[in-house]
């Protein structure tokens, strides 16, 4: 490139800095961190990757095979003791500490933050030793709380988060928004075109291709009969997603298959799960909830025909992209979803990879019959595959790596 890239003023190998926000261990550090860290990995001109993860879960979650090349860990626990609010204070501040030494003894190059919680610190760290920073999966998580009911736009937490958020939109040296929603609204406030680019949220669609062999096994050891249809939901339940309204959807769609059972792969209290979708009316020995390795999602996807994204709808969700909408595309499993969620949902009016209903339900007859015909189209599987390599193929993040750190002529000549 002629014009002037990231670090170009960097002569050796960039030594690269990467903040999650979530636990090593947390679903969404596999499949929203490991993707990227493994791409920068394999470009010649970065020398060290040093991944520091924000360790404040207390639930048990599986062990994770960290063997990403040129990547070594850190993880900063919250200190015994103390919990809520000033627990998370207290992390907070300790980490961007943590972080300036690192910057300094380590001579990081650029801080890479994953998604706007982690982009605060990475703010604060750049304030105080002027190292570069970029955000990736950059979005709106305050308005979000805030549309959700979570938290009060009056409370210190909103109006904190909301000035950081601000914050990184000046300073950061580059934006990576997860839906061209938000870029396009971004660069109507003002925010340079040059700064701001798009991202889906990847996913590996070779490791979430379907399986045949493993759709067998996992319906046998679950006792599901092959005759039978699946639908599955990957993740959490309140919040920014729905709670009781997930369990309607999943009677609903039961009612309205063949012979369906749920399945449910979550991190959250399966007690509490399974007591919700018995409210609901749902059967037990046709619902199956399992907390499991990232890596073995895909297998449960195999034994899928459907799958649920049960967003709650809010006017800043334009500018979601669910991890797990890419994941299920990869596998070729139409997607029941709330409209008005990402991109996605735009594609799912128009019938291809799934269908939307609205937020009160009204519709959502509707939109399983929508399933319906998807399902009963001979090779519909292979045509929502192709969904995900357009729209969710690592090619996408390599592209904009390219535009920002300039071509890796030593990693393509290798086929990095």
């Amino acid at each position: 490139m002629a014009e002037e890239t990231l670090l170009d003023y960097v002569t050796r190998p960039k030594n690269i800095l990467i903040l999650s926000y979530w636990s090593l261990r947390e679903p969404l550090t596999a499949a929203a961190v490991f993707p990227y860290m493994r791409i920068l990995s394999e470009r010649s001109d970065v020398g060290t990757i040093r991944l520091v993860t924000m360790e404040t879960t207390k639930k048990f979650l599986p062990e994770v095979d960290l063997d990403i090349e040129k990547v070594t860990h850190t993880e900063i626990r919250s200190r015994k003791g103390i919990s809520g609010g000033i627990a998370k204070a207290e992390l907070f501040i300790r980490t961007v500490f943590v972080l300036i030494r690192m910057v300094r003894r380590e001579k990081i190059d650029l801080v890479i933050a994953k998604a706007s919680l982690a982009g605060a610190i990475a703010d604060l760290v750049h304030f105080l030793t002027g190292v570069p920073y970029m955000v990736e999966s950059y979005e709106p998580h305050a308005t979000y709380m805030a549309e959700c009911g979570v938290w009060e736009r009056s409370s210190l937490r909103f109006r904190f988060a909301h000035w950081m958020e601000q914050r990184q939109l000046v300073h950061a040296s580059h934006i990576i928004t997860v839906t061209r929603n938000h870029r396009n609204d971004l660069i109507r406030e003002g925010i340079s075109p040059q700064k701001v680019h798009v991202v889906p949220s990847i996913t590996d669609l070779e490791v979430f291709r379907f399986d045949p062999v493993e759709r067998q096994r996992i319906r046998a050891e679950l006792g599901i009969p092959e005759g039978s249809e699946v639908g599955i939901y990957v993740g959490k339940f309140g919040g920014l997603y729905f709670e009781t309204e997930a369990f309607e959807i999943f009677k609903r769609a039961m009612d309205g298959m063949h012979d369906m059972h749920v399945l449910v792969l979550s991190p959250s209290d399966h007690e509490h799960i399974r007591q919700l979708a018995e409210e609901a009316g749902i059967r037990r020995d046709r619902f199956h909830v399992l907390t499991v390795k990232h890596v073995e999602v895909p297998h449960y996807l195999s034994a899928s025909d459907m799958a649920f994204s049960t967003i709650k709808p809010s006017p800043a969700k334009r500018y979601q992209c669910p991890i797990k909408n890419g994941e299920y595309w990869a596998n070729g499993l139409p997607i029941l979803m709330t409209d008005g969620v990402a991109d996605d949902h735009l594609l799912m009016r128009k019938g291809l990879g799934g269908a939307v209903y609205r937020e009160d339900l009204a519709d959502l007859d509707q939109a399983l019959g929508n399933i319906r015909k998807i399902l009963d189209q001979p090779g519909h599987r292979s045509m929502i595959q192709g969904l995900a390599r357009r729209f969710r193929s690592s090619t996408i993040i390599q592209d904009v790596y390219e535009e920002l750190f300039g071509p890796d002529a030593a990693g393509s000549a290798s086929g990095g």
